[in-house]
C-alpha cells in the first residue's frame, strides 16, 4: 500500500472508531433520518383510490329562500366534489375562523334573479360570497370552480327544461370526456420516494456539520496538534477525514433506501448507475460540507448554531421537504443555484421518475462541483490558518 494511502486509511479508521465507539448515538444516526422520513410520507402519501373520492368539506349559507335557491343547495349537498353541509351565516363565520371547516359559501339575496338570466343580458348579478380561513387559500379556487360548474348545470337545466318542458341532464353533458394519465414516471406518484430522498439528503448534510464540529473538538483538545506533529500534509489529513465522512453517509444512504423499499416501496424506477453515481456525489458533499465547517466556523456553539439555520433554510428551499412546485417562482429560481435543488432533482428522476443516466447526470455533476468548491474552501482556509492554529496547540 502505497505511503499516502496508508496515512488516509490510518486517519479514517480512527474517526470511524469515534463513531462506533458510542453505539447508542451511531444507531441513532441511522434511525432519524428514517423516522423522519417514514413521519413525511405518511403525512403527504394520498393513495389513488382515495384520491378519487376526495370531497373538499364547505358550509352552505343562503341568505333567502327560493325554489332556485334550494335545488342549487341540493345539487351542491349532492356533489361528489364536497363534503357540504347548510348553516346560518353566524355559525359559517365562526366555523370559517376556527378553520372547522376553512370554506363556506353564501348565497345571497337576489340569487333568484338569475331565472331572468339571458346570454349577453346586462342585468345586475347576484354576489355569491366565498369565505375562507387565510390558510385554505388553495382551496378557495377549487370551492369557486366546482360552485360555478354545479350553478351553471343547474341554471342550463332550468333553461332548458322551459324549452323542451323537462329537465334534461345529458343535454348539459359536457360533449368529451376527461381522463387524467401521469406520464412522468413508470408507477403515480409516490409521496415515500420524495420523503425518504429529502431527509436523507437533510441528514447527511447534519452528519456532514456533526463531523465538522467534531474537527473543531479537535483542535480544543489538542488532537490538532497531535496530527501536525505527524509527518502528513495537511491535504491527506483533510481527505482522510472526508474518506471518513462519506463512508458514513454512504451507509446511511443504503440503510435509509433499504428501509424504504422494504417498508414503503421506494424502489429505483430508473438508472441504477445514476443512482449510485449521486449517492456518492452527496456522500462526498457531506464530507465536504464537514471540512468546510471546520475551517470557517469559529468555536463549536457559533458554528452549530449558523450550519442549522443555514442546513434548514436551503433544505426548504431545496425542496426536500415539500415538493419546490409550492414555492414562489422567483424563489424556484434563486433555489437553481443551491447544491440541494439539484441533488433531489436526480433523486426523484431516479427513483419514481424512471429517468436513465443521462438525465441525472447534470445533477451528479452539479453536486460535484459544489463538492470540489467546498473541498478547494476548505483547504485553502486551513493552510492561511496553520500558523495560528499550530500557536493555540
Amino acid at each position: 500500500m502505497p505511503r499516502w494511502l496508508g496515512l488516509i486509511v490510518t486517519i479514517a479508521r480512527k474517526d470511524w472508531s469515534l463513531f462506533w465507539a458510542d453505539r447508542r448515538a451511531a444507531a441513532f444516526a441511522f434511525l432519524v433520518p428514517i423516522v423522519l422520513a417514514s413521519v413525511f410520507g405518511m403525512i403527504f402519501q394520498r393513495p389513488a383510490a382515495s384520491s378519487a373520492s376526495l370531497k373538499l368539506p364547505i358550509l352552505i349559507v343562503r341568505e333567502e329562500a327560493g325554489p332556485l335557491t334550494q335545488r342549487v343547495i341540493k345539487d351542491l349537498l349532492a356533489s361528489p366534489r364536497f363534503e357540504a353541509r347548510e348553516a346560518t351565516l353566524a355559525e359559517a363565520e365562526a366555523s370559517v375562523a376556527e378553520r372547522r371547516p376553512g370554506i363556506a359559501i353564501v348565497l345571497p339575496r337576489g340569487f333568484e334573479r338569475l331565472n331572468e338570466w339571458t346570454m349577453g343580458g346586462a342585468a345586475d348579478k347576484p354576489q355569491v360570497r366565498i369565505l375562507h380561513h387565510p390558510m385554505c387559500a388553495a382551496e378557495r379556487p377549487w370551492a369557486e370552480g366546482a360552485f360555478t360548474e354545479i350553478a351553471m348545470k343547474r341554471l342550463a337545466r332550468e333553461k332548458l327544461a322551459g324549452l323542451l318542458g323537462r329537465e334534461s341532464d345529458s343535454a348539459v353533458a359536457p360533449p368529451f370526456q376527461i381522463e387524467a394519465t401521469p406520464v412522468a414516471g413508470p408507477r403515480p406518484f409516490n409521496s415515500f420516494s420524495h420523503s425518504f430522498s429529502g431527509m436523507t439528503l437533510q441528514y447527511l448534510l447534519f452528519w456532514g456539520m456533526e463531523s465538522g464540529l467534531l474537527f473543531l473538538r479537535e483542535r480544543q483538545r489538542g488532537v490538532w496538534s497531535r496530527l501536525r506533529a505527524a509527518p502528513a500534509p495537511l491535504r491527506l489529513v483533510l481527505l482522510g477525514k472526508a474518506v471518513a465522512t462519506a463512508g458514513i453517509a454512504l451507509m446511511q444512504v443504503l440503510a435509509t433506501f433499504t428501509f424504504g423499499y422494504l417498508v414503503f416501496d421506494v424502489t429505483i424506477g430508473g438508472s441504477v448507475v445514476g443512482f449510485v453515481l449521486l449517492a456518492l456525489a452527496i456522500c462526498a458533499l457531506a464530507a465536504a460540507t464537514g471540512l468546510l465547517v471546520a475551517a470557517i466556523g469559529g468555536t463549536e456553539a457559533r458554528a452549530r448554531s449558523v450550519c442549522i439555520l443555514v442546513i434548514l433554510g436551503i433544505s426548504m428551499l431545496g425542496g426536500l421537504w415539500m415538493p419546490a412546485f409550492m414555492l414562489p417562482a422567483w424563489l424556484r429560481d434563486v433555489s437553481l443555484s443551491l447544491p440541494t435543488t439539484w441533488a433531489m432533482r436526480g433523486l426523484e428522476a431516479v427513483t419514481w421518475q424512471g429517468r436513465g443516466l443521462l438525465a441525472v447526470l447534470p445533477s451528479v455533476a452539479v453536486v460535484a462541483g459544489f463538492t470540489l468548491l467546498f473541498l478547494l474552501l476548505a483547504l485553502a482556509k486551513l493552510r492561511e490558518d496553520r500558523p495560528r492554529l499550530c500557536r493555540e496547540n
